[in-house]
């Protein structure tokens, strides 16, 4: 019923630069869903994967962990079929790579709470909820080249 999606802005960059690409998550399904607006950045939540040449993770110094904060009912939109919700992520380049190359990225999707726990702290339309117990999910493949 959801599903995510990452698009550049620009096919390279230098590594001094801020990458800047566009992350979003769309209603694919034929009802509407309750989608909580916090990205929730970090491994288990809103992941942005980068994979070398060699088809290896790549690891910096760099941790996105964010915690997101208790969900409020404002905090949720509804989503109807064929209606996204998106962001424009600019971030460091340093903070994904660590040398120039040709990079694939990726963004892995998972919401903190499950629809339980969200329905338990807060009121909501009776409408499904997109919750942990449905799983991550993943985009689809870009290829930017880091110059120096």
């Amino acid at each position: 019923m959801l599903a995510v999606s990452i698009r550049p802005v620009q096919s390279s960059y230098s590594i001094k630069e801020k990458l800047s690409f566009e992350i979003r998550l769309e209603n694919v399904g034929n009802e509407s869903l309750l989608l909580w607006r916090s990205w929730a950045w970090g491994a288990g939540r809103t992941d942005v994967r980068v994979i070398d040449n060699n088809g290896k993770d790549v690891m910096t110094t760099f941790l996105a962990d964010q915690l997101p904060p208790m969900p409020r009912t404002e905090d949720f939109i509804e989503l109807r079929p064929t209606e996204f919700f998106g962001i424009r992520l600019a971030e460091d380049a340093a903070h994904f790579v660590n040398a120039p190359g040709t990079y694939d990225f990726m963004v892995e999707h998972t919401v903190p709470l499950t629809e339980h726990d969200i329905r338990k702290y807060v009121k909501l339309p009776d409408l499904p909820v997109w919750g942990r117990e449905r799983g991550t999910i993943a985009s689809n493949k870009i290829r930017i080249e880091i110059l120096k």
